[in-house]
């Protein structure tokens, strides 16, 4: 199939429409694959679909920087897929010599979600198992998280909608009780999982004051 009768060569940004953009891919650079992978497979629940080394003799190739797949070793996780085109890749890229300082601009974290408060406190239980505790947990009002520290220090928010509909979550983050207080009330991970498997009532689990 040539490039010219694609199916995917036209579409909706053809003629000056607007195109839609989904986050398809995150990739994190480390100076050790081994243990930020083995978090990664703990966290997934899967190992990478693409595992690769380059072979000794790789001769890096100069892009202006930009470390290339082809030059490092690797890892690519599958999160989520959806209708072709579209997933969501996690990929990881050894850089052996890279410096570390956190201090300056880029990633501050970022969020996977999750389908239920049963899936996060599922997951909880799981990293807590293995020694992984949140370091920070909270009810923000139209949702509930737990944020967890990747053995590189990246902060992973796990999180779960606190409401049934779509339109009910954005109710919310339009209310004023959401902009007085966006980031909501903070939690102890342990007694909030606790209360959620007692069957404590949904409206007073997630009740935040004022």
């Amino acid at each position: 199939m040539t490039a010219a009768n694609h199916p995917n060569v036209e579409g909706p940004g053809q003629g000056g429409g607007q195109v839609q953009l989904r986050m398809s891919e995150l990739v994190l650079k480390t100076r050790s694959l081994e243990p930020l992978q083995h978090w990664y497979e703990l966290l997934l629940g899967h190992g990478p679909f693409l595992e690769r080394k380059p072979s000794p003799d790789t001769r890096k190739t100069d892009v202006g920087g930009q470390e290339r797949a082809s030059d490092v070793r690797l890892a690519f996780f599958k999160v989520h897929e959806d209708e072709h085109p579209y997933n969501q890749i996690l990929a990881l890229f050894e850089v052996p010599d890279l410096a570390v300082d956190s201090t300056g601009p880029g990633l501050h974290h970022f969020q996977f979600m999750m389908s239920s408060l049963n899936d996060l406190a599922t997951k909880f239980e799981q990293l807590s198992d293995q020694g992984f505790l949140p370091h920070r947990s909270a009810n923000h009002g139209p949702l509930t998280s737990f944020y967890y520290r990747d053995p590189d220090q990246n902060i992973i928010e796990l999180t779960c909608s606190n409401f049934a509909t779509r339109e009910d979550e954005s109710e919310y983050y339009g209310s004023e009780k959401f902009r007085r207080n966006p980031s909501g009330v903070e939690l102890d991970p342990a007694d909030f999982v606790g209360r959620l498997r007692a069957g404590e009532p949904l409206d007073r689990l997630l009740a935040i004051p004022g």
